[in-house]
């Protein structure tokens, strides 16, 4: 064969695998830099932050929905698709977010023996504190009383504490200074001294700080049994 004819055919041939290449090269620019994304990682991010990150992709948020979980209120807690995966362009990434902690309603555990209120506590997920036992009138080992009381909205894993019919003598203790402290201190100190909040009323003296308890039941320093209750007036 001529070698002229050998060359012109050679070149032909590379032409045309030149030409391959670079329509290939142009297809994969167009379907794996363009089209074509790595889902990031939204979780424990808030929506708008999520927004940031997508800035630039043509990818995009749809929001589901907010459930409870152990994520903070507001941050995102479940993706679809899940980070890492491979997605066309223009794809929406499903969000919820997090509405925080399940709020568990603490149960009325009064009345109750406190081996069957202690099972039910902890099967709503609160822990068990301090037990106070205290000789009052009922059935030995009863549950007098919880703190926080009966229908106080909690989250899991928090505190309750139990007030328990079960010693041999009515304990005795000094009733705190309650007067210029807040109802939450009020409450704290009582607790701590095995005492109860009884009823709560209001008035109001307009010399003196709002919210603060400005009159209690009992004066200050009075020997009282353990688990009384305490009747509180504050000042809004």
């Amino acid at each position: 064969m001529d070698k002229k004819l050998i060359s012109i055919w050679g070149g032909i041939l590379l032409g045309s695998i030149l030409l391959v290449v670079f329509f290939l090269n142009i297809f994969q620019i167009i379907y794996f830099n363009e089209k074509y994304y790595k889902v990031p990682n939204l979780k424990t991010y808030t929506l708008e932050r999520a927004q940031e990150m997508l800035t630039g992709t043509e990818l995009h948020i749809k929001e589901m929905g907010d459930e409870f979980s152990d994520l903070p209120l507001g941050e995102i807690f479940l993706q679809e698709p899940e980070a890492d995966t491979i997605v066309k362009k223009n794809r929406n990434i499903k969000v919820w977010v997090s509405k925080g902690s399940a709020l568990i309603d603490v149960p009325n555990l009064t009345g109750m023996n406190f081996l069957d209120a202690k099972v039910i506590a902890e099967q709503k997920g609160l822990i068990v504190d301090k037990v106070v036992s205290i000789k009052t009138q009922g059935m030995y080992n009863e549950v007098v009383a919880t703190d926080p009381p009966t229908n106080t909205l909690m989250t899991k894993g928090e505190k309750v504490s139990f007030l328990v019919n079960g010693s041999e003598q009515i304990a005795e203790v000094k009733m705190p200074d309650l007067i210029g402290k807040t109802f939450d201190s009020a409450i704290e100190i009582l607790t701590k001294n095995t005492l109860i909040v009884g009823n709560v009323e209001f008035s109001s003296v307009p010399e003196i700080k709002k919210n603060v308890i400005i009159k209690s039941s009992v004066s200050a320093g009075t020997k009282i049994p353990a688990g009384s209750s305490i009747d509180l007036v504050i000042n809004n």
